[in-house]
């Protein structure tokens, strides 16, 4: 977010965004068409010494491509979005958002493509941190999403304990974990419920790291567990 906010008298906007090196601005609902999941960074955040917040790049197993976070919290959201099999592009900061008036300009945190063509803006902060400015800001954003026609939401409920699980999970999204017949026993047993310890139990014999099999599959959401709740070998989860 930059400038002084005020409220916007209507939902038209501006896009300014950079692709190929090449930076272009153009009304909102012209720029709807924008391959928007393969811009440049629009927005890259000075740093210093001593910098509170953690930025750097996510391999995203998704798109397979490295994309940029500004905090643990974002990198956390980014993770959440990788593991969902609707994702087919994703970018970070992928544009600038002018209002007219004085009403300010905002850099949302990701843009989603997903494997229908249909598309979403993601902005991430933690509830708390969410002010009276933030929120106006995410109304204005959430009205130029509705007349475009994409998604929008605000990620601010990453708890503790989800966040621990997701990086846990999160080693297990490469390839390398992925067994083709442990996939094709989970599928097969769709619906059933097991713990992890029983379904490594069950796999044992068809790949060589069963486990590894069992939390590439939480990762990709083959087995469905709530990631509210701490993980064990005790934890229920259900074939999907």
């Amino acid at each position: 977010m930059s400038g002084s906010l005020q409220t916007a008298g209507s939902v038209r906007a501006d896009f300014e965004w950079v692709l190929d090196g090449k930076r272009d601005r153009r009304d909102a609902m012209d720029a709807a068409g924008v391959a928007f999941e393969s811009v440049d960074v629009v927005r890259v955040p000075a740093s210093w010494q001593h910098k509170r917040s953690y930025e750097g790049f996510y391999w995203a197993a998704t798109t397979a491509s490295h994309v940029w976070f500004e905090s643990l919290y974002e990198r956390a959201a980014l993770m959440r979005l990788d593991r969902d099999r609707r994702v087919a592009g994703l970018a970070s900061q992928p544009m600038w958002i002018h209002w007219p008036q004085g009403a300010g300009k905002h850099a949302p945190d990701f843009f989603v493509r997903y494997h229908d063509g249909s598309a979403a803006l993601v902005d991430v902060r933690p509830a708390e941190r969410i002010g009276d400015d933030d929120a106006e800001v995410f109304r204005m954003t959430a009205e130029v999403c509705e007349r475009l026609g994409w998604g929008y939401q605000v990620v601010s409920d990453i708890s503790v304990t989800e966040h621990r699980n997701l990086r846990f999970l999160s080693g297990y999204r490469f390839d390398r974990w992925i067994s083709a017949s442990a996939t094709a026993r989970i599928r097969a047993s769709e619906g059933e419920q097991r713990t992890l310890g029983e379904w490594e139990e069950l796999l044992a014999n068809l790949c060589a790291e069963p486990l590894g099999a069992v939390y590439s599959a939480l990762w990709w959401r083959r087995l469905r567990v709530d990631v509210e709740l701490p993980l064990s070998l005790s934890t229920a989860a259900v074939a999907a």
